[in-house]
């Protein structure tokens, strides 16, 4: 998900028409971290302390790892780090580095402590479809649910041709979970330039019949889990 570009413009904010070449293969894939944080500041500084470590600066270095904290409402959750890779075997060669790390291990022991340890979840997810850039957005609609096995082909065959048919949106992106996916096997984020505003697009689009098509098309095979809404925290960058 292009952490660094996420630093450098989160305040260049756009919007754009949809067209049919806007829906388009996702470049990376990368772990999700789902905390119930209890005391947000020690938790941010537990995470800013192993980003100036040595161990991280080489994780980061040799494996392009990006990070991000999440904050998230309308969730047992209240914050997910988001740890990105431009594909598996760079995923495999960042885990192998920062595992090893000792600073990880103090890491976990301090995310702990600042968070509730039995809600803890962790998730691997690839992004399977998106539209545009995901770091020009300042706030997003998440939307988590399961797709019947064997049927993730149609649903995003399904996503892509309203996507393809909607007048006007920011970023959106389909993600497939790998692993940790007995809950919900995706997740579906759309963004907008501040909250109102994204607001008023999904309500907008959720009236046209694209997405009135959608909605019947997946309903078989579809089970919504939760809406949440996500707000970027903290970027943490591979490029220093």
């Amino acid at each position: 998900m292009k952490i660094n570009k996420y630093i450098i413009s989160i305040s260049l904010i756009f919007s754009f028409t949809v067209n049919a070449n806007n829906v388009k293969p996702g470049e990376e894939t990368g772990e999700f971290h789902y905390f119930n944080v209890t005391n947000p500041a020690g938790f941010i500084e537990a995470i800013d302390e192993h980003y100036e470590s040595d161990c991280a600066k080489k994780w980061q270095s040799e494996s392009g790892a990006e990070v991000v904290v999440m904050g998230v409402l309308g969730s047992v959750h209240t914050h997910f780090i988001y740890v990105g890779y431009k594909n598996n075997d760079m995923l495999e060669k960042g885990r192998s580095i920062v595992s090893a790390c000792p600073e990880t291990a103090k890491l976990i022991k301090k995310l702990s402590k600042h968070s509730e340890p039995t809600d803890y979840v962790s998730r691997l997810g690839e992004q399977s479809l998106e539209v545009g850039d995901w770091t020009n957005d300042k706030h997003f609609m998440k939307f988590d649910f399961n797709v019947a096995l064997g049927k993730a082909p149609m649903y995003a065959e399904e996503w892509t041709k309203m996507m393809n048919s909607l007048e006007q949106t920011n970023s959106a992106g389909l993600i497939t979970h790998r692993a940790g996916s007995g809950w919900m096997s995706h997740f579906v984020y759309v963004g907008g330039d501040s909250i109102d505003d994204l607001y008023s697009t999904f309500d907008a689009n959720s009236q046209t019949e694209a997405f009135q098509t959608f909605v019947k098309n997946v309903a078989s095979i579809r089970e919504l889990r939760n809406v949440s809404l996500i707000t970027p925290v903290k970027g943490y960058p591979a490029k220093r």
